[in-house]
């Protein structure tokens, strides 16, 4: 149950820093909410949705153009994580 509760949580948080940084004109916030809010839900469901949700968020970076962004983030995620070096995200 904490895990479900600690991802619900962390969905609220991101549903109110995307209101509040569409209201403020945030426009990098607001992407960010937009595109990892229901990420923490799909979390709480456990491993097998993973990959699909890894697919939508693929598809909604390259629909917004947003590619560079998330390159950034993988060479971070490595440089973090060296063992997971050989197993390449697409």
């Amino acid at each position: 149950m904490e895990k479900k509760f600690l991802c619900y949580l962390l969905y609220v948080a991101l549903v109110d820093i995307r209101e509040r940084s569409h209201e403020n004109g945030d426009k990098a916030s607001f992407w960010l909410c937009n595109l990892l809010h229901n990420l923490p839900l799909v979390l709480a469901e456990g491993d097998h949705e993973l990959v699909n949700a890894y697919n939508i968020i693929r598809e909604r970076v390259d629909h917004d153009n947003m590619g560079q962004w998330l390159e950034t983030r993988k060479q971070e995620f490595y440089s973090r994580y060296p063992e997971f070096q050989d197993q390449e995200l697409k």
